[in-house]
């Protein structure tokens, strides 16, 4: 599977980007809308799902918003430097 996307994300880095965009922009919106920072109103005006009523964050979520921020860091610390 890694040689996989790694031939894919050499192909089309800016998808593999907008993917973890929305990844993290994702688990932010469901986190906000738990902890009642924003209404559901205004999550589902960004286009996430409806609240599953919860109040915490799935350790899955947490892994897969972790790794897409981590990658995102990373290409933006690379970026600077060079």
């Amino acid at each position: 599977m890694g040689f996989i996307r790694r031939k894919l994300s050499g192909r089309f880095p800016l998808l593999g980007r907008f993917g973890d965009i929305a990844i993290v922009g994702g688990t932010a919106l469901r986190f906000a809308s738990r902890q009642g920072l924003i209404s559901d109103e205004m999550a589902k005006k960004f286009g996430a799902a409806s609240s599953p009523g919860g109040s915490s964050v799935s350790a899955s979520e947490l892994a897969l918003a972790a790794a897409a921020a981590y990658r995102l860091a990373t290409k933006a610390r690379a970026k600077r430097s060079s």
